[in-house]
């Protein structure tokens, strides 16, 4: 199977979209624009919008193709100290859908925190999730807490402890210890196998680790503390409910170390009708990993008519 470009269809057009704090965030749209459905993009921690580089061209023969950096990564403006929060993140995602997609079918695609942000909307707001919006993918995402194990065997409090200590020191200084390390001798191979260690789980291009590389270190030190305090005491699990009126897609990779497939599983049992896909030999980095497997399910997702016009 020839892998997807990181093009999209069609140069795509930059819009600013300012949030109710005032933070200018930066949004492409792109693909079919004389398209009825609107898919909107929302990408995961310490990325950017390029991590839909394999699913914009894919998505973009039959919808207007939007998406956004979230505040602090990428493009975007990040706002005051401690602005980084889930329940602002799905704040934003509402300006982005009001300013760029004002009129229905909508499709919210979310990795990672960005399934997160797709769960603070639909707690925020429930009357969106019908109408406009139609249907929802949730990619290597939690409604729960995020006790990542790294892929250390389970089983003992003492190896869970570490875990949990592990990712409470190292997660918010990442991209300062990523910046500094820079500086090492043999950073970039060091920092490539870390990257493959925890996003992938299997054999992938080096073009892909550097992309992740590259947004890892673009992403603003404020926004990676900030945020990663959000995840271990996350609970959306009353914004599902929401979810049970449209067309509901969670999608797993059986080896994620960060959102497990419980986390996945979990969703899909408290989502009416949701369908559940486990990717074998998959990680964390999903969208990328397995990109043309994943665009087999958000393809129909997007053609898919709304539940009540369903026959």
């Amino acid at each position: 199977m020839t892998e997807p470009s990181c093009r999209p269809v069609a140069t795509p057009v930059d819009v600013e979209v300012v949030t109710d704090d005032g933070v200018t965030l930066h949004v492409e749209i792109s693909g079919n624009r004389a398209a009825p459905v609107t898919v909107v993009l929302c990408h995961g921690y310490g990325l950017s919008l390029s991590s839909w580089c394999l699913q914009r061209e894919a998505l973009g023969r039959h919808a207007r193709v939007v998406t956004w950096d979230q505040r602090g990564h990428g493009l975007s403006g990040y706002g005051e100290p401690g602005s980084g929060a889930i329940d602002q993140l799905g704040r934003d995602l509402y300006h982005v859908i009001s300013q760029t997609a004002p009129v229905g079918p909508v499709v919210l695609v979310g990795h990672s925190m960005g399934g997160m942000t797709i769960m603070a909307l639909a707690e925020q707001h429930p009357e969106m999730f019908g109408h406009p919006v139609t249907g929802v993918a949730l990619l290597a995402t939690s409604a729960g807490p995020v006790n990542p194990s790294f892929g250390l065997p389970a089983g003992g409090a003492v190896v869970q402890l570490a875990a949990h200590w592990a990712a409470g020191w190292i997660g918010p200084d990442l991209v300062h210890l990523l910046r500094l390390a820079r500086r090492v001798p043999g950073y970039r191979e060091i920092a490539r196998g870390l990257v493959r260690r925890f996003a992938f789980g299997s054999r992938v291009s080096q073009r892909k680790v550097d992309l992740v590389l590259e947004m890892m270190e673009e992403t603003h030190p404020c926004a990676v503390t900030d945020l990663f305090q959000q995840f271990r005491p996350l609970d959306k699990k009353a914004a599902l409910a929401a979810l049970g009126r449209v067309s509901t897609l969670v999608m797993a990779g059986e080896r994620d170390t960060i959102t497990p497939p419980r986390d996945s599983e979990a969703i899909a049992d408290a989502v009416s009708g949701a369908d559940l896909v486990t990717l074998p030999d998959t990680g964390h980095l999903l969208i990328l990993e397995r990109c043309g497997l994943v665009n087999e399910w958000l393809v129909p997702l997007v053609l898919q008519p709304p539940l009540d016009d369903a026959c």
